[in-house]
């Protein structure tokens, strides 16, 4: 099981948390990042938002899903990183 962050706190967050759980072998939801400081220390659906998505440099070993397009432009990472979820 990898790791496995998400990008965006909003409703596709939750929409990616349901097709992450539905394969719980392959993935471990730790944390979700979002630029909104009114969000961090929530969470989405049991997840933390961990912080902002800067963070995403901080945690080299968990895989990203782009909740929030724009998100995916903004974060230059090999694309190994991303994950797709079908």
């Amino acid at each position: 099981m990898a790791p496995l962050l998400l990008l965006g706190a909003g409703d596709r967050a939750k929409a990616a948390l349901t097709a992450v759980r539905e394969r719980p072998y392959v993935w471990i939801p730790v944390g979700v990042l979002d630029d909104d400081p009114a969000l961090h220390g929530q969470d989405v659906d049991g997840v933390p938002v961990l912080g902002p998505v800067d963070l995403v440099y901080e945690l080299p070993e968990a895989g990203l899903v782009a909740c929030d397009p724009s998100l995916r432009e903004r974060v230059f990472l090999p694309a190994e990183r991303w994950v797709t979820l079908r």
